[in-house]
């Protein structure tokens, strides 16, 4: 019997709408591409999302490797509280499971101090209704590694059969898969409530 639902953030709670602020700062559009890669998707990035590193030192390594590109970094950055907002459907999808008498639980890989900026900045009007969360960032552990899972199911005393888990990534729904977790890859809100109520 499922009795909680354990959410990614980004891409599933809240759009990642790095390309959108590029649109509202006027950065010209074969930027995107580039950023893509050396930027929001690129290595360093990863490495904020892990929390071991520095990340003044990681933010050095970023610059350089968008050395052409400092000036459009450095204003994408200097904007970052507007990296994200929430989905529509957020609110009214987490208060529906509430109801049903689920635990709601976070477990997303985020920087440390982009998560806690992003809190201040209301981006996540969720976090007040949820049970609890695990950030990559504080506690220096990523998704797919398993011990991230381990270290969820651990601190708040959940048995991995009683768990799904929805995030937009294959390989970090498979390792939920490989604990136990019911595994949800998110496509999209019909998709993903539809497959999450036949499961609940």
């Amino acid at each position: 019997m499922i009795k909680n639902v354990i959410f990614d953030v980004g891409n599933v709670l809240v759009d990642f709408c790095w390309r959108e602020l590029m649109d509202d700062l006027k950065l010209p559009e074969d930027l995107k591409g580039v950023f893509e890669g050396t930027v929001f998707g690129s290595h360093w990035w990863g490495e904020l999302d892990r929390g071991v590193r520095d990340e003044d030192e990681i933010l050095a390594m970023l610059r350089e490797d968008n050395r052409e590109h400092c000036r459009e970094f450095d204003l994408i950055w200097s904007n970052r509280d507007k990296l994200v907002k929430p989905y529509d459907y957020t609110l009214e999808m987490i208060d529906a499971l509430k109801e049903r008498g689920l635990k709601i639980y976070l477990l997303s890989n985020y920087p440390k101090n982009l998560f806690t900026l992003h809190a201040e900045s209301g981006c996540f009007p969720f976090l007040d209704r949820v049970d609890g969360k695990v950030v990559s960032g504080f506690v220096k552990l990523v998704k797919p590694d398993r011990e991230i899972y381990e270290y969820l199911l651990r601190k708040y005393d959940l048995r991995a059969e009683e768990c799904v888990f929805l995030d937009d990534r294959a390989d970090n729904v498979e390792a939920a898969r490989e604990l136990g977790i019911t595994g949800i890859l998110f496509e999209g809100y019909r998709q993903a409530l539809g497959e999450l109520e036949r499961i609940i």
